[in-house]
Formats: C-alpha cells, structure tokens, sequence
C-alpha cells in the first residue's frame, strides 16, 4: 500500500472538492463539473479488446465527449477507489488513453487487429502492463492521488461525525 502523497499530488488534491459522503456517483459529478469536455461514466464490458484493468480514462478525438470505464463488477469502495485512481490521472494532468475510431478493415493477413491497433499494450496496474519507468511513475501518481483522495473524505467524515448533535460533538473532540 502507498501510505504517503508527493508535493505534485497535495496540491492537487488541496484544489480538489472531496464531495461527502464520497460514492462513485458523487466523486463522478465533482469530475465531470470540472473537466473540459463532456465525460460519460461506462460501467459496461471493457471498451478495449483484451484489456485487463479495473479503470481506464478515454478520449474520443472524433466524439464530443471523453469517458471513465470502471469495471462493472466493482462496486462499494473498490469502484470509488478505481474511479479515484482515474481521477488522479485527470488532476495530475497525465495523458488519457485515446479510443481509436471503428478499425478500419485488417490490411495484414498475419498481424492481429489488436496487435496493430496497440491496444494488448496496458497499464502497470493491468496483469499485463509495461514495465516503463515513465508508465510506473505515472500509475503510482494516480494511485497516491487516490489513496489521499479517499484519506481525506474519510478524515472530513470523522471530523463531522458528531456534527448534528453539539453534547455528542463536545465529548467526541474531548475524547
């Protein structure tokens, strides 16, 4: 586990509203709000053939909006952590992955489609992914970012725990 969060990572998690409580649905309109285009959030099959991830963050050159797949068999804390991962990548200023257009037809008769079009080349958190030093970096980033995402919405939901009720709230701070 990554227990520490670089300078590059603070300040952009300072300038980040951590939305209460933080669920999936809440941290993707914080997202959304922020980002330049439209963003869609895809909870369907993998939007690259072969790929083994949880998440990935998408951009569409040829469509009027980008999109954030999280794996739709992840759920509760595991999606929000995915998507925090993703949105780490967004707030770091990374580069997303770019969704080609339709393929076109195949012009080789011995190289795969999949093989052309790059995309069995995956992120370091894939089973399969590079082990580039630029890739490492770049996925730890996110990871960090997601992990003091998640730190902080937790801290903030502690500290206002007891909030309702000021007898509860007194012994909570005194305890």
């Amino acid at each position: 586990m990554i227990h520490y969060a670089d300078s590059q990572i603070c300040r952009a998690l300072a300038s980040f509203p951590v939305p209460e409580p933080l669920t999936i649905d809440s941290l993707f309109a914080v997202i959304q709000d922020r980002y330049p285009r439209p963003l869609e959030l895809w909870r369907e099959d993998p939007p690259l053939a072969g790929l083994r991830a949880n998440g990935l963050w998408l951009t569409r050159p040829e469509a009027e909006s980008d999109a954030i797949w999280v794996a739709p068999e992840l759920t509760g804390a595991a999606a929000v952590h995915t998507l925090a991962h993703e949105v780490g990548h967004i707030a770091l200023s990374h580069k997303p992955v770019v969704l080609p257009a339709e393929p076109e037809p195949e012009p080789y008769q011995f190289l795969s489609a999949d093989f052309l079009a790059g995309c069995l080349m995956g992120r370091t958190r894939s089973q399969d992914g590079p082990q580039d030093p630029e890739h490492v970096k770049v996925e730890d980033q996110a990871e960090r970012f997601a992990f003091a995402l998640r730190r902080k919405a937790l801290d903030r939901a502690r500290e206002n725990q007891h909030s309702g009720d000021p007898l509860l709230d007194r012994l909570y701070k005194a305890l």
